[in-house]
């Protein structure tokens, strides 16, 4: 398996606890959370990547977490930011 490390701006707010400064994400995680950016519905990410909506469900509370409790809003945010190569992430090429 191979995991991903995305970086979480300081200034991006965190509601349960700090996010680590480089979020380790799965391979899986990582592909659901740049699916994010679309801002599709559970239901609309697991058509794309051909998974069942309760995986999604799995890898979206768990990247959620990993980035310091952040709200889906936030984490689609996240997501475009890292996609757009704003320096917010560090995404695979």
């Amino acid at each position: 398996m191979r995991v991903v490390s995305f970086s979480v701006p300081a200034w991006f707010p965190s509601y349960d606890a700090p996010a680590a400064p480089h979020a380790q994400l799965t391979e899986q995680e990582s592909a659901v959370f740049l699916c994010l950016a679309t801002g599709a519905s559970n239901a609309e990410l697991a058509a794309e990547l051909q998974l069942s909506v309760s995986t999604v469900k799995f890898h979206v509370h768990n990247i959620r977490t990993k980035l310091g409790g952040i709200s889906r809003l936030q984490a689609c945010l996240l997501a475009a930011l890292a996609l757009s190569g704003g320096g917010a992430a560090a995404v695979p090429r």
